[in-house]
């Protein structure tokens, strides 16, 4: 039993790695148009949150 859950495990991390590399991708490519922008992370600050409201909140 344990060579096929061995084989298991490779087969889910070789799957996950497929799945995680066009993330991988397009996160280095930010990443480096930031740095060719000279642009830090750092620098940008989040929009400040909105309240929603639907009118009336009584029901």
């Amino acid at each position: 039993m344990t060579p096929a859950l061995l084989i298991a495990r490779d087969c889910i991390i070789y799957w996950v790695n497929v799945w995680l590399a066009p993330v991988e991708f397009v996160f280095d490519e930010i990443e480096s148009e930031l740095a060719r922008r000279n642009a830090a992370a750092e620098d940008f600050q989040r929009p400040a949150r909105r309240e929603i409201t639907t009118g009336d909140a009584t029901c």
